[in-house]
């Protein structure tokens, strides 16, 4: 650290020296971090100065000069490639030294929260097929929704000379820090943090979530209830797309009729056992995912609550797990592989051409109805091609 390069005066006990001549060459990282990202040396992806032209340009010794680049590469400010130094501190033109240099080992990065669910599983396999189709190598990694990890992970695609990555990004408050300054083309997946520039696939979360308030409305059922994931602000529009569409029909969402499920903590069956007998009958609760729904057809099946006469459950995803469960469940259907296909494509124009849109590309869901809804049950969803479910929002 450059706050330390000379704490050797430490050991004659010369405190007022250590502190005066510490102060300089910190001031001196602090002046420089902020022209970096003032744009004063130029764009993310052009060469920056070597060790002996920063220490004569910034008036400081070599050494510290060195330490100073050394604070700069792990601020990820700076990238090291071989012997020379260039900018990193935003998305690096692929017209820019270190963006030609990214773009020839024809590698890009998969970033997933959980690899070993069916979602997840999908969405990795169907990414790789497009990405070898396209002459490009895919890794993949996982952080288990630890933003800290997830941030290694994304260091670490820098690190091995990714091109651009694909991401399914965490759900924590400091996730959009992680992207703001992200010097990789990148694709968001599943999700796009709030406030963050870029392009991402998604599945119309509001449209499903919606179709399934007004699937129960029509069933008869005037009691609602919902289980998610527990997220920060406003980040779960499959919530606020159910709540708005049962509003819209005069019915509310009861906030104590809302179980908010941890990913890092599972709630233990007493928990869900509890939301169960909280709510009155009959209701009707939608679920964020089909593996949520399968723990509450589970609590019922504990509870002895029959689904659907007393209390009905869908999903979101149409998992395998959802044909299988009894009764079979209601859930929202998407394009799990046209949404893989299309973020490949995406990063991949945006590696070999260096534009970059802030758009979102969505998939419009379809409803499945199956017994865990209806006593009727019909399949109410025809299969789509890609190109009549995707569009796009935003610039």
């Amino acid at each position: 650290n450059a706050c330390n390069i000379v704490s050797v005066m430490k050991k004659r006990g010369d405190v007022t020296a250590v502190a005066e001549t510490n102060a300089q060459p910190c001031r001196a990282l602090e002046s420089l971090r902020a022209d970096i990202l003032a744009g004063v040396f130029g764009t993310p992806g052009e060469r920056f100065m070597t060790t002996r032209e920063l220490a004569e340009v910034r008036r400081v010794s070599p050494v510290t000069a060195q330490h100073m680049l050394c604070a700069l590469r792990e601020e990820r400010l700076v990238a090291l490639r071989g012997k020379r130094y260039y900018l990193s501190h935003g998305l690096v033109g692929a017209d820019t030294p270190l963006g030609r240099q990214s773009t020839r080992g024809h590698l890009i990065g998969l970033h997933v929260t959980t690899i070993d669910t069916p979602f997840f599983s999908a969405l990795t396999h169907a990414a790789q097929k497009s990405a070898d189709a396209l002459g490009y190598r895919l890794l993949t990694a996982e952080s288990g929704y630890d933003s800290a990890r997830e941030r290694e992970i994304l260091e670490a695609f820098e690190d091995v000379g990714a091109a651009g990555i694909l991401t399914c990004p965490g759900l924590t408050a400091d996730c959009p820090a992680l992207y703001e300054r992200y010097r990789l083309p990148h694709v968001f997946l599943g999700r796009k943090p709030p406030g963050v520039t870029g392009e991402a696939v998604l599945a119309h979360n509001a449209h499903g979530a919606a179709r399934v308030a007004e699937h129960f409305i029509r069933e008869g059922y005037r009691a609602f209830g919902y289980v998610g994931l527990a997220m920060d602000g406003g980040q779960d529009t499959r919530l606020s797309g159910y709540a708005d569409a049962l509003n819209r029909a005069g019915y509310a969402l009861n906030e104590s009729h809302i179980l908010r499920i941890d990913v890092l903590a599972p709630e233990p069956d007493a928990a869900w056992d509890a939301f169960v007998q909280r709510l009155p009958r009959p209701a009707a609760v939608f679920c964020f995912h089909d593996l949520l729904a399968v723990n509450l057809l589970r609590s019922c099946r504990r509870l002895n609550v029959s689904v659907p006469r007393a209390l009905a459950v869908a999903g979101f995803d149409n998992l395998p797990a959802a044909q299988l469960t009894e009764p079979p469940l209601t859930t929202v259907s998407y394009a799990v592989t046209a949404m893989a296909e299309t973020a490949v494509r995406l990063l991949i124009a945006q590696i070999e051409s260096g534009g970059v849109r802030d758009a979102a590309y969505h998939l419009e869901p379809a409803l499945i109805v199956r017994g865990s809804t209806s006593a009727a049950s019909a399949v109410c969803f025809r299969e789509l091609h890609a190109r009549d479910m995707l569009y796009r929002l935003g610039e």
